[in-house]
C-alpha cells in the first residue's frame, strides 16, 4: 500500500492506493472512496491495508481545524470539509507534500463514506449523484435536533441519556484533544450537541446519491433506530443493514467485500 498527503484549501487529505493500480504513471482504479471519520478521528494506516488493491483506493480526510488541517473546527467548517474533499478528488490530480510533485488518478466510480460523527455532516452536505455514485455510512450520528430525536427515541429517559452522553463526550474532547481540535471550545458546539442548533436539521436534495447504512443492533452510543427512522422518514431510497451482535465498532461494520457487491 502506498500513502500520500495533500493539502487542499487548508484541508489535509491522505491518499491510500496500491502500486498495482499505477498505469503509465497515473493511479487508475474502478472505485475511489472518500472517507470521513468519527471523533476523535484517529485512524491507523493499517485500517486501509487490507482494503486497498489495484481496483480500489481511499482518500481519508481531516476536518477543517483538526489534526493536520488548518482553519477552525466548527460545524459549518466540518460540513464544508466534505464538499471541499469531493471537489479535490474530482480534479483527479494533486501536489504531494512529500516532494511537491504532481500526481494524478482516474476512477470509474466515486463514493463517499462516513462513520459516526460524520453522518449528519455527510448527509447535510451538497453532494450530487452526478459526481458521487453512493454514500455509505457506518453507525452514523444522523439526528441531533430535539424535534427529530424525540420522534425516533420517544422515551424521555432515552432522550436525556442521548444528550447527556453527547455533552459528556464533547467535554472529554475539549479536555483531551483541545490542541488538535482548534475551536472546539466555542459555544457553537454546545448548541450542536444539545440539539438546539437549527443547522443540524437534515436537508437533502432530490439529486442526492444512493445511501447505504450499516448499523450495529447492539450500538449503545447511537441507537440503530435512528438509521431506520432516517430511511422511513427522510430518505426512503436508503438501504439500511442492521448487524447482529455489533456495537459502535467500525472494524466490524466495514466489510469491503460486502460493500463492493452492493455498489
Amino acid at each position: 500500500m502506498e500513502l500520500q498527503l495533500f493539502i487542499y484549501k487548508n484541508i489535509a487529505i491522505h491518499f491510500y492506493y496500491s502500486k498495482d493500480s499505477i498505469v503509465n504513471g497515473k493511479i487508475t482504479v474502478e472505485n475511489i472512496f472518500i472517507y470521513f471519520p468519527g471523533l476523535p478521528q484517529m485512524i491507523d494506516d493499517d485500517f486501509f491495508a487490507d482494503k486497498v488493491n489495484k481496483d480500489t483506493a481511499f482518500f481519508s480526510v481531516y476536518y477543517s481545524g483538526s489534526w493536520l488541517s488548518g482553519g477552525s473546527f466548527t460545524y459549518d467548517n466540518c460540513k464544508k470539509t466534505v464538499e471541499l474533499a469531493i471537489e479535490f478528488v474530482k480534479h483527479k490530480r494533486g501536489i504531494k507534500t512529500f516532494d511537491n510533485k504532481e500526481i494524478g488518478w482516474e476512477y470509474n466510480n466515486l463514493h463517499v463514506m462516513g462513520y459516526s460523527f460524520a453522518g449528519n455532516l455527510v448527509i447535510s452536505a451538497k453532494i450530487l449523484k452526478n459526481d458521487v455514485k453512493s454514500v455509505i455510512l457506518f453507525a452514523p450520528l444522523l439526528f441531533l435536533h430535539k424535534k427529530d430525536i424525540s420522534e425516533y427515541l420517544k422515551d424521555e429517559k432515552s432522550i436525556k441519556n442521548f444528550y447527556g452522553f453527547g455533552l459528556f463526550y464533547l467535554e472529554f474532547l475539549r479536555r483531551g484533544y483541545k490542541f488538535v481540535f482548534k475551536g472546539i471550545e466555542k459555544q457553537s458546539w454546545d448548541k450542536y450537541f444539545s440539539g438546539e442548533d437549527a443547522k443540524s436539521f437534515i436537508k437533502m436534495s432530490d439529486n442526492y446519491p444512493n445511501v447505504l447504512i450499516f448499523h450495529g443492533k447492539s450500538d449503545e452510543k447511537i441507537n440503530c433506530t435512528s438509521s431506520t427512522f432516517f430511511q422511513r422518514e427522510k430518505h426512503s431510497r436508503a438501504k439500511v443493514f442492521l448487524v447482529d451482535d455489533v456495537g459502535h465498532d467500525l472494524e466490524k461494520l466495514f466489510d469491503i467485500n460486502q460493500i463492493n457487491k452492493l455498489i
